[in-house]
């Protein structure tokens, strides 16, 4: 069998950057250009559209995370990405020094944010990481008047992480600490109506607010979408990842470009990893 090959789909450079928040820096990428046989970014898809991104390591090859679009402009092929300092590994390290000019690259933007029409409410929920997806949602959420009003709970360790978010009347806005993320979004998942969900955190956290979605409430699958945005170790379990056999990657990408359900694909995915003991 083949080495599985995976490339990016475009490449930019560096043009601003900011902090803005406590362990938060706002990179933005302009002089966006595709790679041969690959067309010009144009809709870069759903509010919570996230994307591989390929930052630089000094010495080494390029490293390739998974980061959330926080903001694009066309009329500038300009794109926001925010990333959170913590701890160590090869993209907090750079977005810690990144610098005008910086060579990026990146494929190609994908999400899943979804509220299904005549939804009488949503629950934004998630920890840091989620910030810039949920700060994308609200802002073209408010374009929309038909919209659904939206309960927000995000997790934070320390108040100034907190950030001001573009809500409107019938919004809420909990910041919470991170061991109440789980069960304050599981009872938000519980009101009466019918509501969407959105949740996206830590790998585990996630496994038991989809647990309570899909496995107790037994909600149809176009009223909620679970991401694990990060695992703890992250570091060792992204070396164990790629360390797998082709064929392991091969039938991952199988099943996340297969038909059918995005939960029936995580479920599947989750067997794989689980029997390879990657979960």
């Amino acid at each position: 069998m083949s080495a599985r090959v995976d490339t990016p789909h475009y490449r930019a450079r560096v043009v601003r950057t900011a902090e803005i928040a406590a362990r938060m820096v706002r990179v933005t990428v302009g002089e966006i250009t595709p790679e041969p046989g690959h067309p010009p970014l144009g809709d870069v898809g759903p509010a919570d559209s996230f994307f591989g991104l390929w930052v630089p390591v000094p010495d080494a090859e390029p490293a390739k995370r998974y980061y959330t679009v926080r903001g694009w402009r066309p009329e500038a092929a300009e794109l926001d990405i925010d990333l959170v300092l913590h701890g160590t590994g090869p993209a907090t390290e750079w977005a810690s020094r990144a610098r005008i000019g910086d060579e990026v690259a990146f494929d190609a933007p994908r999400g899943h944010y979804a509220p299904f029409p005549g939804a009488q409410w949503q629950a934004l929920c998630g920890d840091v990481t989620a910030l810039p997806a949920i700060g994308r949602i609200l802002e073209e959420r408010t374009a929309h008047a038909a919209s659904a009003p939206a309960h927000v709970v995000v997790a934070v360790d320390d108040p100034a992480q907190q950030q001001s978010l573009p809500l409107r009347e019938g919004d809420h806005l909990e910041w919470v600490a991170p061991d109440q993320l789980v069960w304050r979004s599981q009872e938000l998942s519980r009101r009466d109506g019918d509501g969407y969900v959105w949740f996206a955190a830590e790998a585990a956290q996630m496994r038991a607010v989809r647990h309570t979605l899909r496995r107790e409430l037994r909600l149809p699958t176009e009223r909620w979408m679970t991401m694990g945005y990060w695992r703890r170790d992250s570091e060792r379990w992204f070396a164990r990842l790629a360390a797998a056999s082709p064929a392991v990657h091969d039938e991952l990408d199988r099943i996340w470009n297969s038909e059918g359900d995005d939960e029936d694909r995580t479920d599947r995915a989750e067997l794989l990893l689980d029997r390879e003991g990657l979960l």
